[in-house]
């Protein structure tokens, strides 16, 4: 049996990152100062996704390296907690006209590639993302892997925050609109995903010392907002999730929370709570803004801050509740979930 370890820090930042993601959708400065929500939900924010493919890359990625079945297990769990969420989110898109004359191809590009509701694209990014990164790796030494990973990040990047760099009617502009005849943003499970599974899989191998973690940390970071306020400035963004020196952060950010590692586990709250604030703050964001108009509480959507609280606090609620719920399963299923888990540290 291997040695078991807990990261207390990785799992209360996953707790913060779920919250991130409701305020990128939720904008919760707005009310206050537009520049200041640009600042934390268009840059500070934008940790949020990348630190989530870290844990899976940091997790799970060196397992299914070594067991073929571990890794397709992983990947078959991914994709049924997607099509579980593609039939919860089905009425809510077809009720905002998502699918309004939308042919096969379109409906399957939703499928497979953008997402089929705004905050879905995570999931088939990751399907593909660590599916891809699988083969690479398996296929090439960790180094060659990583120079792929980052080209296609860079490549990415001109068809996100760098795309008002691009000269219209070029022959690099024609390739990125043909492009997105396929897929909705360059943020996706090709150009986006692996990197970042990448960069959780490095730190898996080796790491920097919490010291030097820390300070590369705040250097970066310091060029991240410089980078995310300079680009806002020249408007070159067509969308705004990808920046350079996110990398930096991210690997950086990730190992000294590392640091945080001990033997014996400390309670925290439910593991699949981040997931489910995830998955779920959208029905929330309906939610409260139907209930404000029902009940002429206009200040819960008027009010930026506030509508972000409620959202953040209902969803909280409703993810407690599924917790809660999906520790009723039936002894059978807990009894196989946990041989599982036992043969897989064997």
């Amino acid at each position: 049996m291997t040695e078991k370890y807990f990261y207390p820090a990785i799992d209360r930042f996953k707790l913060l990152a779920a919250f991130l993601v409701i305020a990128i959708h939720t904008s919760p400065l707005t009310s206050l100062s537009p520049e200041a929500d640009y600042i934390l939900t268009r840059v500070l924010a934008r940790t949020a996704v990348p630190f989530f493919f870290m844990v899976t890359g940091y997790f799970v990625l060196p397992k299914a390296l070594e067991d073929r079945a571990y890794g397709f297990a992983y990947l078959k769990r991914i994709g049924l907690i997607y099509l579980v969420s593609v039939v919860l989110y089905l009425p809510v898109g077809i009720y905002a006209g998502h699918f309004k004359g939308a042919g096969i191809i379109s409906v399957l590009k939703m499928i497979f590639l953008d997402g089929t509701f705004y905050h879905l694209w995570y999931l088939p990014a990751l399907l593909l993302g660590f599916a891809l990164l699988l083969l690479l790796l398996r296929a090439l030494p960790f180094k060659a892997a990583g120079a792929v990973c980052v080209l296609l990040y860079l490549a990415g990047l001109f068809g996100d925050s760098y795309y008002g760099l691009i000269g219209e009617k070029t022959f690099v502009y024609t390739i990125y609109q043909g492009l997105f005849h396929i897929f909705e943003y360059t943020r996706n499970g090709l150009f986006y995903t692996p990197v970042f599974l990448l960069l959780g899989y490095a730190a898996a191998r080796r790491r920097p010392s919490f010291a030097l973690s820390i300070g590369a940390l705040g250097v970066s970071f310091g060029f991240l907002l410089g980078e995310g306020i300079l680009l806002k400035l020249m408007e070159t963004q067509r969308h705004d999730s990808m920046y350079l020196f996110l990398l930096p952060v991210m690997y950086f950010l990730f190992s000294a929370l590392l640091e945080d590692c001990t033997g014996e586990h400390r309670k925290t709250f439910p593991k699949d709570l981040p997931l489910y604030i995830y998955l779920l703050h959208p029905l929330f964001i309906i939610l409260v803004r139907g209930g404000a108009k029902v009940t002429r509480l206009s200040f819960f959507v008027d009010n930026s801050l506030i509508h972000y609280l409620a959202v953040a606090v209902s969803t909280l609620a409703g993810a407690l509740i599924l917790t809660k719920l999906s520790t009723m399963l039936p002894k059978k299923t807990k009894a196989r979930e946990k041989t599982s888990v036992k043969s897989k540290t064997k």
